[in-house]
């Protein structure tokens, strides 16, 4: 098995880690993808999967650990092995248990063995036992103290002794000296001189064991009080009167006791006061406070003029591509109007129709789905007095049904205790035979101790002879070494600055040329950085004119918006007081039928309780027949049956007048609002081909106005940018004459450096070439 690749991979895993981007289960199935991870076996990946949730689970706790031993073992420790410290760290006090100790060791050999030693060292020093001194109380803060002595800490000390050969070899393999906790197997031969004497125990009589007693085991049965006879006796109705009749007695018997007494008469409440008047004036002042269906609090200012905002450039540039847009969607518009004669207008106006249309039918739904809900409410009451009644019937065969699983559970107790009984017998009659095993064991250790004793000589006679032959190649090599030394230097020639080194490449010069040309280079450099100066000034006067213009034209779309969008709210507000009109309408409506459903509803439930009482009015002439006359209940009956039929004849007759008159007047009511929506559709298409004629000319008229207007302004800013930018030269050189006299001095200077380099140039060109 692989342990330093799994180590590594696990590393990665956890430092790849982003909990924004993805979760714990999603990165860790995306990593085990990678054509290295493919590679690894089904337990490896096993592995790697539980120590990276491991890691992440306990993340904190192990920061904080981590922290401290950073902190404490400064010089012995490096911050970019915290992920390594954190995978051990898990593995030894959470997982030490399920893995097999030998493949941890394993694991910690392949590894630093000065960054192991570092951190068993922080973990299981006995004789500074850091850990509770140190990390325990940043534990603590995050976790339960019990758990963490128990659990943690207590795990940590139980494992010691198994740890303590590993901790001894690391110790040894780290600083290379012999572990004070090492066990004497580790110890060379020569530091065991002498063996401890062997206890051979006296032949004498084995004891007896005691006989193990049987546990008695103890029935613990509750006896329940029984009832009280006068629990049941009184309601709770009589305790609730008997209640306020005591109440209203001990009240009684109070007033009677202060009967005669007379209150204090103080000269004070005779004195004129104006408390009435003052407490009303506070409390209206506070009712005023206490308003919170305003708007606003506190009413907002009235300025007389608008503020004017300055922009910077991106406010400018980007205001400026929004008007382009709105322009080019208005040209677009007024050229489709004067090609096609088309235009929305007509479409948007029914579009608003439909929608009011759609916005009546939302609320009429939303009404009718209150009066269901109403009437759903109801006959929840009525469904959850039933489940009540099923319920109890429910309740009681559970009662029977819990009887029968207890008398089960008991006789399942008592074979539960004969099977331990017999398992106990068994468990003694082993304990006998562990002493034979026991011997075997101890035998089969000592072989294995002397086997391994032999193997460890042999390793260090090998390892005596190649470090033997490292010595002879070691000294061999220096040998060679000082014979190189010895060999004198070869010496070179001085260096000529005029001269090429005569290699024969492309370009080749001496150094000399190499400086000239480079003070060329420089000259030229000097100049394209000069024309760019001014480039960049010629620019900057020309952005600040363009920008200037952008404002003007910024401030006065801003100004048509405020004056369109004013329009819009008023317009807004009309239509919101006439939705409200609307909803209060459509509301009183769907509240009156559901007052009439309601009242369906109760006579459909008087009927029911008519009915129920015919019933019973009926059992009773039943037993009028069997105890009286029956001829005379007989005519009783035929009258009563008479006079009902004739009621109901006359409920019938009534009812279909009333259904009749509502059908005729709804009827009546849907003829006259057909009417007054066929006048106003005629109205509207009239008004609406008047106002296309008049919208049609007012845009013509408008469009001509508007590009007499461009042509004008396109001139205006014509002659302005050429005045400005005469101006703004004689300004800048009225600002500061120094500046201009030494620009223009450093231009002659400039023109002289040309010349110079000019003549140089051509001087050098007249030079005799080097000869070789």
């Amino acid at each position: 098995m692989r342990y330093q690749q799994l180590i590594n991979h696990a590393q990665q895993m956890i430092k790849t880690y982003n909990p924004i981007i993805m979760t714990p289960d999603s990165h860790a199935e995306q990593f085990l993808q990678n054509d290295e991870c493919k590679k690894l076996f089904d337990t490896e990946l096993m592995f790697l999967k539980q120590v990276f949730s491991g890691v992440i689970r306990y993340e904190e706790f192990l920061k904080i650990f981590t922290k401290v031993m950073f902190k404490e073992l400064s010089s012995t420790t490096n911050r970019n092995d915290s992920t390594l410290y954190h995978i051990f760290v898990y593995l030894i006090i959470f997982r030490l248990d399920e893995l097999p100790f030998n493949e941890f060791k394993k694991m910690v050999n392949e590894q630093d063995p000065v960054k192991m030693f570092v951190l068993f060292k922080f973990l299981f020093e006995p004789t500074d036992n850091k850990i509770r001194s140190h990390v325990k109380p940043g534990w603590d803060e995050i976790y339960d103290p019990q758990y963490i002595d128990e659990t943690v800490i207590g795990g940590l000390e139980q494992h010691y002794p198994m740890i303590k050969d590993l901790y001894g070899s690391l110790e040894i393999k780290a600083t290379g000296k012999q572990s004070e906790v090492a066990e004497d197997d580790l110890r060379p031969e020569s530091a065991t001189k002498k063996q401890p004497t062997k206890q051979i125990p006296f032949k004498l009589s084995e004891t007896k064991k005691k006989p193990i007693k049987e546990e008695k085991i103890l029935l613990q049965q509750v006896k329940s009080k029984p009832i009280p006879p006068n629990l049941n006796k009184k309601s709770l109705e009589q305790l609730e009167a008997e209640r306020k009749a005591k109440l209203q007695e001990s009240k009684q018997k109070t007033m009677d006791q202060y009967k005669d007494v007379q209150p204090f008469d103080f000269k004070t409440e005779k004195r004129p006061t104006n408390y009435a008047q003052v407490k009303q004036e506070q409390d209206e002042k506070l009712k005023k406070e206490l308003l919170f269906d305003k708007v606003y609090t506190i009413p907002m200012p009235k300025y007389q003029e608008n503020a004017e905002i300055k922009l910077n450039a991106a406010a400018i540039l980007r205001e400026e591509m929004l008007l382009k847009k709105q322009q080019e969607i208005e040209k677009e518009r007024v050229k489709n109007l004067e090609v096609n004669l088309r235009d929305s207008g007509e479409f948007e106006e029914w579009k608003r129709q439909q929608q009011e249309i759609e916005q009546i039918a939302n609320l009429e739904h939303q009404q009718r789905k209150k009066i269901e809900m109403e009437l759903a409410r109801e006959a929840a009451m009525r469904a959850q007095e039933e489940k009540f009644k099923e319920n109890r019937i429910t309740a009681e065969y559970m009662k029977a049904d819990l009887q029968e699983k207890m008398k089960e559970r008991e006789e399942l107790q008592k074979e539960q205790v004969e099977y331990k009984k017999h398992l106990k017998e068994q468990i003694i009659e082993a304990e006998k035979k562990v002493h034979i095993q026991v011997e075997k064991v101890v035998e089969k250790n000592k072989q294995m101790a002397e086997e391994y004793k032999l193997e460890m000589a042999l390793k260090l006679e090998l390892k005596k002879q190649e470090d033997e032959q490292i010595r002879i190649k070691r000294e061999e090599l220096i040998r060679q070494i000082r014979e190189l030394e010895k060999q004198p230097i070869k010496r070179t020639k001085g260096y000529d600055p005029t001269e090429t080194m005569g290699f024969g490449l492309l370009e080749e010069m001496s150094l000399a040329e190499l400086r000239d040309r480079l003070d060329q280079v420089k000259l030229e450099r000097k100049q394209e950085e000069e024309e760019r100066r001014q480039n960049n000034l010629q620019r900057k006067d020309e952005y600040l004119t363009t920008m200037q213009q952008k404002v003007q034209d910024i401030k006065q779309h801003r100004k048509n918006q405020s004056q369109q969008k004013q329009m819009e709210r008023d317009a807004l507000k009309l239509k919101k007081i006439k939705e409200a009109e609307l909803q209060k309408k459509i509301r009183e409506e769907q509240l009156l039928q559901v007052q009439d459903k309601i009242q369906s509803k109760k006579v459909e439930k008087s009927k029911e309780e008519q009915r129920i009482a015919a019933e019973v009015r009926e059992t009773k002439l039943k037993q009028q027949y069997m105890n009286a006359n029956k001829a005379m209940v007989e005519e009783k009956a035929w009258k009563s049956q008479q006079d009902g039929l004739e009621r109901e004849i006359k409920n019938r007759q009534n009812e279909k007048l009333i259904s009749q008159e509502g059908i005729e007047s709804v009827k009546m009511k849907e003829r006259k609002i057909l009417a007054e929506a066929a006048k106003k559709l005629v109205s509207q298409k009239v008004d609406f081909n008047k106002y296309y004629d008049v919208t049609l000319k007012q845009a013509y008229e408008q469009n001509d106005q508007l590009y007499q207007e461009e042509r004008e302004n396109l001139t205006r800013n014509h002659n302005n940018q050429i005045e400005w930018r005469a101006e703004h030269t004689k300004n800048m050189i009225s600002r500061d004459e120094f500046k201009q006299k030494i620009s223009e001095e450093s231009l002659k200077n400039s023109k002289k450096r040309q010349r110079l380099g000019q003549l140089s140039a051509s001087r050098q060109r007249q030079l005799p070439e080097p000869q070789y």
